[in-house]
């Protein structure tokens, strides 16, 4: 590919499904989103192609080509869906070559936390950062390193986070393995706070300023969350850290307080350095500009696989 002609691109979280476009190198305005029990209702691969011939319609192209993510594993040929937590459906799906064939054009997969992260290099919060780390609190957690621009893969599975053994409190969400991250520090978690406060969701960080009880449980919600920053950050030291997903992007998160917890919870003193811990400036634009980068076939993002 070369980044032009028309790229629909599909966002696939444990939520929602979100819809862009991309004509001529330049975003399109009009975006669509659905829920992603529209993929459970029968074959999700066959859902997904009929979303995207009648989604592409509405937003005003013909797709030349699309541009996917995935919310988990996916295999190094970027065509198997190896784990998705949040979406079982597709596990062990070969979605790049079957939706390349459902639909008659290339198709490419690559994770949502690249993709995410990728897009914030390029334009947004990480721009022009060496060694840039990104953590995405959601649905589901999704993580991501880039060096130069470059996503560091190792053999093929690395900053899949949200799977990654925590606390060992014996705490599991449906479809994920007892004590990994995304059962401690999720939207899902965060969801069942809320229900055991009788309080909406989108209000749970506003309202915990004037409940103890709540500010409680939020309290030790953000140290996990923490302790999950500080972990990736010993382990990749990054020049700077990206912190997103709907979580972050909350009416009231405390951005402050995680980044307190985050210099108690990482090696940040040991190491002698300042944390560079910046918040994710384009939302969902993010995963275009990735996904137009992809297209492009710029920086290594994403293999031939089976949709290339």
């Amino acid at each position: 590919m070369t980044g032009r002609g028309a790229i629909l691109v599909v966002d696939i979280g444990g939520t929602g499904v979100k819809f862009g476009a991309i004509r001529d190198g330049v975003h399109l305005p009009r975006t669509r989103q659905v829920p992603t029990a529209e993929l459970r209702r029968g074959d999700p691969v066959a859902n997904l192609a009929r979303l995207a011939g009648s989604v592409g319609a509405e937003l005003g192209i013909t797709p030349d080509a699309i541009v996917a993510t995935v919310p988990g594993f996916l295999d190094p040929d970027h065509d198997l869906v190896r784990f998705a937590g949040n979406l079982p459906e597709l596990n062990g799906r070969r979605v790049a070559s079957e939706l390349r064939a459902l639909t008659g054009v290339p198709v490419m997969l690559e994770r949502d936390a690249v993709l995410t992260l990728v897009g914030e290099w390029a334009a947004g919060a990480g721009r022009g950062v060496g060694n840039l780390l990104g953590l995405f609190f959601g649905t589901g957690v999704g993580g991501a390193f880039l060096q130069d621009g470059r996503p560091f893969r190792g053999s093929g599975f690395a900053l899949e986070i949200g799977n990654m053994p925590f606390r060992g409190e014996g705490r599991t969400l449906s479809g994920l393995r007892t004590d990994c991250l995304e059962a401690y520090v999720s939207g899902r978690v965060l969801q069942a706070i809320a229900g055991r406060h009788d309080v909406a969701i989108g209000e749970v960080f506003v309202r915990a300023a004037a409940d103890p009880r709540l500010a409680a449980e939020i309290d030790a919600f953000l140290t996990d969350q923490a302790i999950a920053v500080g972990i990736a950050f010993s382990l990749f030291s990054p020049d700077a850290v990206v912190l997103g997903g709907g979580i972050c992007a909350m009416a009231g998160f405390p951005l402050e307080r995680l980044r307190q917890l985050v210099g108690i919870h990482s090696t940040t003193r040991e190491m002698g350095v300042a944390l560079d811990l910046r918040p994710a400036r384009l939302g969902w634009e993010a995963v275009l500009h990735g996904a137009a980068r992809v297209a492009a076939g710029r920086d290594g993002v994403v293999g031939e696989g089976g949709g290339g």
